[in-house]
């Protein structure tokens, strides 16, 4: 009060002379008695007010677009967006394309093929009417269209700026027209710094993952509305999709594929026709089992996304009665309602319809899910859980994990002085065995015929003065290397002699059953050099850094602190470990996890592998002739012949020998002869089975001609060829073991009996190599919902069961 007792008085004399915004006459020139005169706005205001109607943010544009896709009879879209769209928004199809002679007119205002008079939209079909959209984004954006028609002998590429062409060089104003370039049938439309000339509307969609959260779940929707077409949706420069559809589904299998199979199994279909409104209905919705955070509700009234209020709370309040408080269904319904009972023309984003007898057709609707609702209500369904690991809480730090775990020891210390059998932990990852210091009895290649198995055991009775003659191969200048004179995977000698006396123009033998054998004998003579310590050489190149940035991004930090302290349990087979953490019982995918664990040493050990260097080099044309063979390899006879085909790969790889030798340890020669390949892991050998793939997906799969690309493109060939995979032993090799173990048995009765099964090399490797690399994993996120890692049991699970552990 004593500030506003302060203030002067007010002087009712100057009110009057104050500035009033809402007066007109107020004006900076003074020009009080003048009016301002009616004129008419400029074509380019006009287009670009209506621009900011239509296109409000990049997912309207989108939906214009993948409507004018559909429109073109489309099975298979493409959609490439940066920055949430706002950078980069890419669309490709493989539609009917747009004719030479529109593309002068495509983009221009009110052009479009699909009306010719205002009476025609009682009757339409078609999703585009007005002809704004593409003239709406060029407005707004820099816009590119690059099209081919099934007719034409080429594809043509051209740019727009205000709804005309515009010339692609900036210097030759004469470079407007379309220009002839490669490309295949349909359509594709790049719209680049959409919102450049608006700032304020730049300035308001600076969220870049809301946008790309709007584009993914407007993609989702029409891929449920269009089971038969395709849709990939993908970051700029991201390897894998976000969103993909194969096409030719149905919509529930588009629903489990996009949203999961715990909603799909819940789905419910509803089918509904009226003769009397004239409107057919199909829905897929969630029965009382399934509710989630917030409702789902997808409504496409004749192929068009639309909102509905209305119908949206109205199916709302029937789930109310049948659903807890606070949760919600899914829902997704199309809607055929007869073209003259309809009016599309009401919103200028098309997100809205007036439809001739709304409110009866809602309440037939509302009717319909009552019943249905009201009979799945009686039953309820209960899925048997699966436990996933407890790994939830990424965000939790160790700091706070051991504040809460020092809390409950000192709150069971004082509850009670000892401390419960079933919360006792027996293991320590610390723990180690006599076993890795062990060589393995060696079954990584079981499949491979008699005289090998023969051959292989007569190597394993020679002295240890006969293994070391000269088979184990140095890598010149590693003096601060320390090696170790044992083989994994180890060569019989006679198998070595064998190989050095064939001729090396058997290499390029057309006969496919000589080269496979002459592969699989090749393929045993592997040596490893390992080193005890290691210093790694910083990475330089700028991609790398990047790549090695996104995986410590993604790592979760619940699953890394599991691999940092698991124990091996045992295999359930090659695919499949057990691992125990604390007092919870652990299923392993062994297969998908040293891919990703093979992925990041990869990339750590860029441009500082260690070699496997082959006793006998290994022709590549000869490889990938025997790839070729694969099913794998995906070879038809209308690729043409499968020398021609090795020939031309096999120049391929020798032309870039040096960036292979040079970052990944990969070395071959000028004759195309490979020599070795990288050591990922110390002590470990791929299965060389896999070698001829291996080469056949780095010569066809790699993108060569972008540094980032290329060097990825080559970590994930690697670390697919260097995963655990699953193997088999044939029933003559189970039945051959067994009877060793029998007659073993015979000849010395009071000798323990090895389980030769249990105890073979690949098992010895999961334990004694693969897991102590675990430590070394900055494992993704994804690994706590893709079953990489599943909670089988607990301790005070089968402590109640059993009560005894």
């Amino acid at each position: 009060m004593d500030f506003l007792n302060s203030l002067p008085p007010l002087d009712n004399n100057n009110i009057n002379d104050s500035f009033n915004p809402l007066d007109n006459n107020n004006n900076n020139n003074n020009n009080n008695n003048t009016k301002k005169k009616i004129h008419r706005l400029s074509p380019e205001v006009v287009n670009k007010i209506s621009a900011g109607e239509v296109i409000q943010r990049p997912s309207n544009a989108l939906k214009e677009l993948l409507e004018n896709s559909l429109d073109a009879k489309s099975t298979n879209i493409i959609i490439t967006v940066k920055d949430g769209g706002m950078k980069l928004l890419q669309i490709q199809d493989n539609g009917t394309g747009i004719r030479l002679d529109d593309m002068e007119i495509v983009c221009e205002r009110f052009t479009t093929s699909k009306l010719t008079k205002f009476e025609d939209l009682r009757k339409i079909a078609s999703f585009g009417f007005r002809g704004e959209a593409l003239s709406s984004i060029s407005h707004v954006s820099h816009l590119k269209i690059q099209t081919k028609t099934a007719d034409s002998n080429c594809a043509y590429r051209a740019c727009y700026f205000n709804g005309k062409l515009s010339p692609s060089n900036p210097n030759d104003p004469s470079s407007c027209d379309p220009k002839p370039c490669a490309g295949v049938n349909g359509t594709q439309i790049t719209v680049e710094d959409l919102f450049f000339n608006t700032p304020s509307r730049k300035s308001v969609l600076k969220n870049f993952s809301e946008e790309h959260s709007r584009i993914s779940q407007l993609i989702k929707k029409y891929a449920i509305n269009n089971p038969k077409v395709g849709f990939t949706l993908k970051k700029l420069g991201e390897p894998t999709p976000e969103v993909i559809t194969s096409g030719n589904l149905t919509e529930q299998d588009v629903i489990s594929s996009l949203f999961g199979n715990d909603l799909a199994k819940d789905l419910k279909e509803i089918t509904l026709k009226s003769d009397k409104f004239e409107f057919d209905v199909k829905a897929l919705i969630t029965n009382t089992n399934y509710n989630s955070k917030k409702t789902n509700f997808i409504l496409f009234v004749n192929g068009r996304l639309v909102d509905s209020k209305n119908l949206k709370v109205g199916l709302e309040q029937i789930y109310s009665k049948y659903l807890p408080k606070g949760t919600h269904p899914f829902m997704f319904l199309r809607l055929l309602v007869a073209p003259k009972n309809i009016d599309v023309n009401i919103h200028p984003t098309k997100s809205e319809v007036k439809i001739l007898h709304e409110d009866q057709i809602i309440e037939i609707i509302q009717q319909k899910i009552d019943e249905e609702l009201s009979v799945s209500s009686n039953s309820k369904t209960f899925s048997t859980q699966v436990l996933l690991p407890g790994f939830d809480n990424d965000q939790q730090t160790s700091s706070q994990k051991k504040q809460k775990t020092s809390a409950t020891a000192s709150q069971t210390k004082s509850s009670s002085s000892s401390s419960l059998k079933d919360n006792k932990v027996r293991s320590d990852s610390r723990t180690q065995t006599l076993h890795a210091f062990l060589n393995p009895l060696d079954f990584n290649d079981a499949d491979a015929d008699e005289s090998n198995d023969n051959s292989r055991s007569s190597v394993n009775n020679k002295s240890k003065g006969e293994n070391e003659s000269g088979d184990f191969r140095d890598n010149e200048g590693n003096d601060d290397t320390t090696t170790k004179n044992n083989t994994i995977n180890s060569p019989t000698d006679q198998d070595n002699v064998n190989t050095k006396k064939r001729k090396s123009s058997s290499l390029k033998s057309t006969d496919n059953q000589e080269l496979k054998n002459q592969v699989s004998k090749m393929s045993g003579h592997t040596f490893v050099q390992t080193r005890k310590t290691r210093k790694y050489k910083q990475v330089e190149l700028t991609s790398i850094r990047s790549l090695i940035s996104q995986t410590q991004d993604d790592s979760h930090e619940g699953l890394q602190e599991f691999f940092n302290n698991c124990v091996f349990v045992g295999c359930l087979d090659h695919a499949y470990a057990l691992a125990q953490f604390g007092k919870k019982l652990y299923l392993l995918n062994v297969e998908t996890i040293t891919k990703e664990l093979f992925y990041q040493l990869s990339l750590s050990r860029f441009s500082d592998f260690d070699s496997i260097r082959f006793s006998q080099p290994l022709s590549v044309y000869t490889l990938l002739l025997v790839s070729l063979d694969s099913p794998a390899s995906g070879w038809m006879e209308s690729d043409g012949p499968k020398d021609k085909i090795a020939d031309h790969l096999t120049n391929l790889i020798i032309s870039k020998k040096d960036l292979l030798k040079e970052y990944f340890s990969i070395e071959i020669d000028d004759q195309g002869m490979l020599t070795s390949i990288p050591q990922v892991l110390d002590h470990y050998v791929p299965c060389t089975d896999n070698l001829p793939i291996f080469l056949l997906k780095l010569s066809t799969e790699v993108e060569w001609e972008f540094e980032k690309e290329c060097l990825l493109g080559i970590v994930k060939e690697i670390s697919s060829f260097y995963k655990i995979e699953p193997s088999f032993i044939k029933l003559r090799d189970l039945q051959n073991l067994q009877q060793q173990q029998q007659q073993q048995q015979q000849d010395k009765p009071n000798q323990t009996n090895v389980n030769y099964i249990k105890k073979d090399g690949k098992e010895w490797t999961i334990q004694h190599l693969i897991f102590p690399a675990f430590r070394k994993l900055l494992p993704p996120k994804r690994f706590a919902n893709d079953g990489s890692v599943i909670q089988i049991t607990s301790l005070d699970n089968l402590y109640k069961v059993f009560e005894r552990c």
